[in-house]
């Protein structure tokens, strides 16, 4: 009998990650896709990603959270009308397995309708490390309320494990955006370039960076000292919006601000493979995304991250941290370019994050899980 597995996506950047899994779901023979379109994606402000969705699985459905605006009620708001509609979706169209990624608020409010629905829960990258944001905690709830594990490293199974979770219900996959980089054919620097109005003879940068959900305010001055250390340097800059996080409005002001000068290139969106292409051609990566963390180091590029946000992460050779002031952002963006023994070592690095396989990996437990009673029956281990 075939199973029915749902898939959340409610980001660019998530999509990105996920749609390898997506496409191995849909073209197997014994499980179905029901992919789910929320959060972010259906925000006009945010560039209607859902059509990015709808063009590759056009069956999606579409579940809105209310989003009101980028203030701390706000965010509760928006989960709490993303619960209720989650639970209106979920008691017509019951999955067999709910898949959700990471530490959204969309991921949240989809496991906690599908908690009290009995729907088994597959979390993907839960026992990470986030640092000060609101994203840590609601990872490990979404953890503690998950059936399914499906962890990037053997660290992140181990903190899993403390968290009072069975051996049996955890596997390490590695990161599922790695597929995409190992197996999909990206765009070229050349396509690139030409399609976003870069010039390829320029050193260029690519950043992206985050607001800090529980420390709203420094995150709008981290951000402002890193336009400035920009604004110093004036090298070609390719910068992504923020997602809408509390905060996000604010961040979205300023950068506009800036898009205004010659060197600087602000984009809503852009395509994940658009995006991992971009990040493949750049001399350096420059923010707090986890991408960085993540991505970067399968592409061979130096990364500069900045304050807090991924304090805790394991990490590769190719990051250097620094604190969010203009002068050590310029310091650390001077090293990165020129220092000769650390772009060596950029160029052996090893990316910790998996080898290429997330998707089958996971394809393999969706089919062969039992879905039973012990499975939704969960007890603390200790």
């Amino acid at each position: 009998m075939m199973r029915t597995i749902a898939v959340v996506t409610g980001t660019r950047a998530e999509y990105g990650y996920l749609k390898p899994l997506m496409e191995k779901i849909q073209h197997d023979t014994k499980l179905r896709l029901l992919p789910i379109i929320t959060g972010m994606h259906l925000l006009p402000s945010f560039g209607n990603t859902f059509k990015i969705v709808e063009k590759d699985f056009p069956n999606a459905k579409k579940i809105p959270m209310r989003y009101k605006g980028d203030q701390l009620k706000h965010m509760a708001q928006y989960l709490a009308s993303g619960i209720s509609n989650f639970t209106t979706f979920f008691d017509h169209h019951r999955p067999d397995i709910l898949v959700v990624l990471g530490d959204r608020s969309e991921s949240f409010a989809a496991a906690l309708s599908a908690l009290y629905l009995n729907i088994p829960i597959a979390h993907i990258n839960g026992g990470d490390v986030t640092g000060t944001t609101i994203d840590e905690s609601i990872r490990h709830a979404i953890t503690k309320i998950s059936h399914i594990h499906l962890v990037h490293t053997k660290e992140n199974a181990e903190r899993v494990e403390r968290m009072g979770e069975q051996k049996k219900r955890i596997f390490i996959t590695g990161a599922l955006t790695l597929d995409t980089i190992m197996h999909s054919k990206l765009p070229s620097k050349k396509e690139l370039f030409k399609k976003y109005h870069l010039d390829q003879n320029e050193i260029t940068f690519l950043v992206v960076q985050h607001p800090l959900t529980t420390l709203k305010d420094r995150g709008y001055s981290q951000l402002r000292e890193l336009l400035r250390a920009l604004d110093t340097v004036k090298k070609q800059t390719v910068l992504l919006y923020p997602n809408c996080d509390a905060g996000g409005k604010k961040f979205i002001d300023l950068i506009k601000n800036y898009s205004k000068k010659s060197y600087l290139h602000a984009y809503q969106n852009m395509p994940h493979a658009d995006y991992l292409g971009v990040m493949k051609s750049v001399d350096l990566m420059i923010g707090n995304s986890s991408s960085g963390i993540i991505e970067a180091p399968s592409f061979k590029i130096p990364v500069v991250n900045i304050g807090s946000r991924q304090q805790g992460r394991e990490r590769s050779t190719n990051i250097i941290d620094v604190q969010p002031e203009k002068n050590k952002i310029i310091k650390a963006i001077d090293f990165a370019l020129h220092d000769k023994n650390f772009r060596q070592e950029v160029q052996t690095c090893k990316n910790r994050f998996g080898d290429g396989l997330a998707a089958k990996k996971i394809i393999k437990i969706l089919k062969e899980i039992p879905l039973d009673e012990p499975l939704i029956q969960k007890q603390i281990t200790y």
